[in-house]
C-alpha cells in the first residue's frame, strides 16, 4: 500500500514538473516566434493568462499601447451586455400623423423612427407595409419621413479616414438605417471587348444615380473594375475594365442612410397595395405620432455574434451610442468606462474614440484586452459573450484560419486588421481542460497583414501544445 502511494506521489510530481517545464519554456519559443524577419521593424503587444488564478505565463510589451482595430469590439461587446442586457432589443416604429380612418386612409405623413438597428433589412420593410395594409390601410395622403435621430452625431467615427468612405465598411452613422446603409451593385460585362458595363442596383431603387463609365475588356485583360461614391455625393462612379464572361458584386455606402430607408419603404408600400401621395423625405416624428405597427430587433445575446463573427463596424458604432439616451458616442463612452474599470481593467492606459476600432486614436495595452477578457469570465453572461466570437476555422474572420489543427473549434478570439495592424485575442482551452486567455497586438510591421497572421497562428500552435 505504501509503495503504491509512493508511486501516485511520483507521478503526480513528474506531471507537476513537467507542467512546470512547459510553461517555463514557453518565453523562449515565444519570443522566436515573435521576431519573426515579417514582423522587423514593428513591435507586438502580447500576453498569455491563465483564467483560474490570472498567472501571467508570457508577456511582451504587455503595458505598450498600440492601435486595437477591431479588438475594440471586445471592449464595445462587454459594455454592451453589462449596460443592455443579453435581452435588449432594438424597437423601429412606424407611425402615423394620424390613425386610419373608416376608409383606411392615413390623413397626413408617416414616419419611420429608427431606434438604431443596424440589421434593418429591404424585407424589414416588406413586412411593416404588409402589417398596415393586413391592417386595412388603403392610402397615405402625405409623405414618408425618416427619422434618424437617435443618434445625435455622425455620420462617422471620429479619426476615420475619408478616403475609405466607398468602402463597404465604412457606411454612415445613423439612428435609421437599412441594409447596414449600403446598396449592392452587380456588375456584368458587355459582349464585346469596348461595350459598355451593364449595373444593377440590389435591392432595385432609383435612390442613386449610377454613372457607367466601364468598359468590357478582352477574356485575358485584367479586372480593374470598381465602384465608389464621390467625397460629398450621392452618387456612384463605375471605372475600369470588366473582361467579357465576367460579372462583379460590389457593396457602396450611399449618403443619408435614413433617406433611403424611406424611399425603399415607400417602394415597400405601393407594392403592397397602399397608395401614397407625398415623397420620401427626412425629419423629426411629430409629436403625438401614433404607432402603427413597430419592428424589433434580434435579442442583443444574438446580435452581438451578428457583429463580432465578421466584425462589423456598423453594428459596434450602433451599440456604443445605445448605451445612453442622448445617443452619442460621447455619452455611451462615458458610461462604458467605469463598467472597464470595474473590471479590473487598466483603463488609464487606454483610449477609446470610436466603437469599432477603425480610428487611428484607438489605443489599448495587450494588459487590458487580458484584464477585459478575464473580467468578463467572472460575469454571468460571459457564456453570450465567449460565444459572440469568431471560432479558429469554423466561421467569422476566422474561418479559415488554422483548419485541421488543435485551435480548429477551440480558439474563440477577435481579430483586428487595419494597413500595418494586425489583432488576435481570446481564448482557448490547454490540453488539461484549463482555459486561457491571449491577446496579440502588432503594429507598424514592414509585411502584409497575412504574414503577420501567420506569426499569430504559429504562436496560438505552440501555446496549445505546450499547455
Amino acid at each position: 500500500m505504501k509503495l503504491r502511494r509512493v508511486w501516485v506521489i511520483c507521478v503526480l510530481l513528474a506531471c507537476c514538473l513537467g507542467s512546470v517545464s512547459a510553461q517555463g519554456s514557453l518565453k523562449p519559443v515565444l519570443d522566436q516566434i515573435l521576431d519573426a524577419p515579417t514582423l522587423r521593424g514593428g513591435v507586438t503587444g502580447a500576453i498569455l493568462c491563465r483564467v483560474s488564478d490570472g498567472k501571467v505565463l508570457y508577456a511582451r510589451n504587455a503595458d505598450l499601447r498600440l492601435l486595437p482595430a477591431s479588438n475594440r469590439k471586445l471592449f464595445t461587446s462587454a459594455a454592451a451586455l453589462e449596460l443592455l442586457g443579453d435581452k435588449y432589443q432594438i424597437r423601429t416604429d412606424l407611425l402615423g400623423e394620424t390613425k386610419p380612418d373608416s376608409a383606411g386612409v392615413i390623413d397626413g405623413n408617416v414616419y419611420l423612427r429608427g431606434g438604431g438597428d443596424g440589421l434593418l433589412s429591404p424585407e424589414d420593410l416588406d413586412v411593416m407595409a404588409a402589417a398596415l395594409a393586413r391592417a386595412g390601410v388603403k392610402s397615405v395622403t402625405g409623405k414618408v419621413i425618416g427619422d434618424g435621430s437617435r443618434f445625435a452625431d455622425g455620420p462617422y467615427g471620429f479619426g476615420w479616414e475619408w478616403d475609405d468612405f466607398s468602402d463597404e465598411e465604412f457606411p454612415q452613422i445613423s439612428g435609421l438605417e437599412v441594409n447596414e446603409g449600403v446598396l449592392g451593385v452587380h456588375l456584368v460585362a458587355g459582349a464585346a471587348g469596348g461595350d459598355p458595363v451593364t449595373a444593377t442596383l440590389v435591392p432595385p431603387t432609383d435612390y442613386v444615380p449610377v454613372v457607367v463609365q466601364a468598359l468590357t475588356g478582352a477574356k485575358d485583360a485584367p479586372l480593374t473594375c470598381a465602384v465608389t461614391r464621390p467625397w460629398k455625393e450621392n452618387e456612384f462612379l463605375v471605372k475600369g475594365t470588366l473582361p467579357i464572361g465576367k460579372t462583379l458584386d460590389v457593396k457602396v455606402p450611399i449618403d443619408s442612410p435614413p433617406l433611403l430607408a424611406v424611399t425603399l419603404l415607400r417602394a415597400s408600400l405601393v407594392r403592397a397595395g397602399i397608395a401614397v401621395g407625398g415623397p420620401a423625405a427626412i425629419g423629426a416624428t411629430l409629436a403625438g405620432a401614433v404607432v402603427l405597427t413597430t419592428h424589433t430587433s434580434l435579442p442583443l445575446s444574438q446580435y452581438l455574434a451578428k457583429m463580432n463573427k465578421p466584425s462589423d463596424n456598423l453594428l459596434a458604432e450602433s451599440l456604443v451610442r445605445l448605451l445612453d439616451a442622448r445617443g452619442t458616442y460621447d455619452a455611451g463612452h462615458g458610461r462604458e468606462t467605469p463598467f472597464f474599470a470595474g473590471l479590473g481593467v487598466g483603463t488609464q492606459s487606454i483610449d477609446l474614440v470610436d466603437g469599432c476600432g477603425v480610428g487611428r486614436r484607438n489605443f489599448v495595452t495587450a494588459r487590458a484586452v487580458s484584464q477585459l477578457l478575464l473580467g468578463m469570465h467572472r460575469k454571468a453572461d460571459w457564456k453570450v459573450y465567449y460565444d459572440s466570437l469568431p471560432i479558429m476555422g469554423v466561421d467569422g474572420t476566422l474561418k479559415n484560419r488554422m483548419k485541421g489543427t488543435a485551435a480548429a473549434g477551440n480558439v474563440h478570439a477577435k481579430t483586428g486588421t487595419l494597413s500595418q495592424v494586425r489583432a488576435l485575442s481570446g481564448y482557448f482551452t490547454g490540453r488539461g481542460g484549463k482555459l486561457y486567455v491571449f491577446s496579440l497586438l502588432m503594429n507598424n510591421f514592414p509585411g502584409k497583414a497575412k504574414t503577420a497572421g501567420d506569426v499569430q497562428d504559429a504562436f496560438v500552435k505552440m501555446v496549445l501544445s505546450r499547455l
